[in-house]
């Protein structure tokens, strides 16, 4: 895909939309973010019931619920005022002590509330693109290898003529290229670029600068001028033609010693469904050149090309043909995507005028930001090994030129010697490394909130003292008439990296044992189900009446074992998914 083609896939600036950092006193009612007035109100009588003093005459249980009644108070004060919880909404429980907000809540309404705060949050995003400079770098690095291989396709006799024992290496081309983006406005951005290369002991290098404006959602243009090989200008124009068509024009003008180079690319794109791409690009490039009594335009190449790509979560796959001057080709390539072992794999075939290349290899992503790969080219050009390394945005690439011919041994040996290496010092190095990192950073979470986790704890028993009652004549309704019973239920760290459940936990019937990261939350959901139904809301459920996060910050799942109708029922999920029970689904087969 061409320079302009990325750029019509690059999404356009957007306007901050609304965020939602809290939703703490949504979960401790157990309501949606969306809830009705009356579905607010209905959850605070509930709770009510429950943590009023006047219904608890023991002092311990009595201060209990002063506590816990005081924390549903200030919930239900918020989520019933429009004002109070538009500001919540919008800022969490710290924007409501803001100053400067209590005037608003009493002279604005809620939408004008939530208009102000995404204008203020606009003015956050212009303050963060003027310190926004998005450095990308490239380093490019050719290394001619043919005489690690070439060497063995002489017979004997012309040893004396090889030059040393070893093979020798050299460095054929490189290319360094830099680029810097400084935003002038929400719509403006400036960006400087530069790069200089060798190849073969002769040298050169540009620098350009270019504005690029976002005039709508569905537009922008892009001016540029750079000098180099004499001056460059060009311009850059998107234009989104409906709801599904696009189009992508550019132009360059160069002035060089040969005369002017001129050069024209359109491309129309169309969105043919949800994952899939259609392209139509011409592009050309030209000389106007003197003669001793005119001037005459000379077409130095063109193309006219197709192409469809399809995209998924999965896989992606790219359909291209061209005709044109001096090439005419057909491609086909594929991507294999493995999310949950951050892996692709990619295989693709150019037949042309040419000739033929094959080319196949793999990328794994290894930390956050970083990703390594490496592809094999196997062609006209000969054999090439390319080795990529990806940080953030620098990219680093280094292609070995194998040999000038297609043997079988630079093939076998630079397909294998890269995986062997690659799969040795990620078990060796890597693996260990990533995996002590992780540890340290989890201890030092768990030790910044370890007071945090311990008042939750303590909140979360005392909830459950008051609510032993009405415990035992629920789930006693339940079981006398065959209803909704909890038998299990766990909460905490207990999936394994792929999502499946962990090694240790009780099965049915068992005991369940104390394990590191993970509370028994049995109680407290079984003091949410009512007339055989249970409803979760999603978001955490550690806001939930009795139920404490014991390592906040790490993803957590949920494990309930439930009878209904006297039939085991199970379900695994996240924390964050809505719960809904029972359902058939979750039925467990003997």
């Amino acid at each position: 895909m061409s320079d302009s083609e990325e750029d019509v896939a690059s999404p356009l600036p957007h306007s901050p939309s609304l965020e939602n950092p809290d939703s703490a006193f949504y979960g401790f009612l157990n309501v949606p973010r969306t809830a009705t007035q009356e579905e607010v109100t209905a959850a605070y009588k509930k709770l009510a019931r429950l943590y009023h003093p006047d219904k608890h005459q023991d002092p311990d249980k009595r201060a209990q619920a002063e506590q816990l009644f005081s924390k549903l108070k200030r919930a239900y004060e918020v989520l019933s005022d429009p004002h109070k919880r538009a500001i919540y909404d919008c800022l969490g429980e710290k924007g409501l002590e803001e100053q400067g907000w209590e005037v608003a809540q009493r002279t604005k309404t809620p939408q004008e509330i939530r208009e102000e705060y995404e204008a203020l949050a606009r003015v956050r995003e212009e303050r963060r693109l003027q310190q926004k400079t998005n450095p990308t770098s490239r380093l490019e690095m050719t290394i001619n290898a043919t005489d690690l291989f070439d060497r063995y396709l002489y017979d004997s006799e012309y040893d004396d003529l090889i030059e040393g024992d070893f093979p020798h290496f050299e460095v054929s081309k490189m290319v360094l290229s830099q680029s810097i983006q400084a935003p002038l406005t929400p719509s403006d951005t400036a960006t400087l670029a530069g790069n200089i290369n060798t190849s073969n002991g002769t040298g050169g290098g540009s620098i350009s600068c270019g504005l690029r404006r976002v005039t709508s959602e569905s537009a922008w243009q892009e001016a540029e001028v750079g000098v180099g090989s004499g001056l460059n200008l060009g311009a850059k124009m998107y234009r989104k033609l409906s709801e599904r068509n696009f189009v992508n024009m550019s132009g360059t003008l160069q002035f060089s010693r040969k005369g002017l180079l001129p050069g024209f690319e359109c491309s129309l794109g169309t969105h043919l469904d949800k994952h899939t791409s259609g392209y139509l690009r011409y592009s050309t490039n030209m000389r106007l050149a003197e003669t001793e009594d005119s001037f005459i335009l000379r077409e130095e190449d063109s193309g006219m090309c197709t192409m469809v790509v399809r995209n998924t979560e999965r896989y992606q796959t790219t359909a291209s043909l061209q005709f044109g001057i001096p090439y005419t080709y057909a491609m086909l390539a594929h991507t294999w995507k493995l999310p949950e072992k951050k892996r692709k794999f990619r295989a693709a075939l150019k037949v042309g005028t040419f000739g033929a290349i094959l080319e196949y290899g793999v990328e794994e992503k290894i930390t956050e930001h970083s990703s390594l790969g490496a592809t094999m080219v196997v062609g006209t050009m000969g054999v090439i090994c390319k080795l990529k390394l990806t940080r953030a945005s620098q990219t680093y690439l280094f292609p070995f030129q194998l040999s000038d011919e297609v043997m079988l041994q630079p093939v076998f040996y630079g397909t294998v010697v890269p995986l062997l290496a690659w799969l040795t010092v990620k078990k060796l190095v890597l693996e260990p490394l990533e995996f002590k990192r992780k540890e340290e950073a989890r201890e030092k979470q768990r030790e910044s909130v370890k007071e945090k986790v311990a008042a939750a704890r303590q909140e979360a028993e005392a909830s459950l003292n008051l609510m032993e009652e009405r415990l035992r004549r629920g789930k006693s309704e339940e079981e006398a008439k065959n209803g909704l019973v909890i038998e299990l239920c766990l909460y905490g760290l207990l999936a394994t990296e792929q999502g499946d459940l962990i090694a240790g936990v009780a099965g049915w019937g068992e005991a369940a044992e104390e394990m590191a990261d993970i509370t028994d939350i049995t109680k407290p959901v079984q003091c949410s189900v009512e007339h055989s139904r249970l409803v979760l809301w999603e978001g955490t459920k550690s806001s939930l009446p009795g139920v404490w996060d014991p390592c906040p910050g790490e993803d957590k799942w949920l494990l309930i074992r439930y009878t209904f109708q006297g039939t085991k029922h199970q379900l695994f999920c996240p924390e964050n998914d809505a719960v809904k029970l029972p359902k058939t689904a979750h039925k467990i087969t003997e």
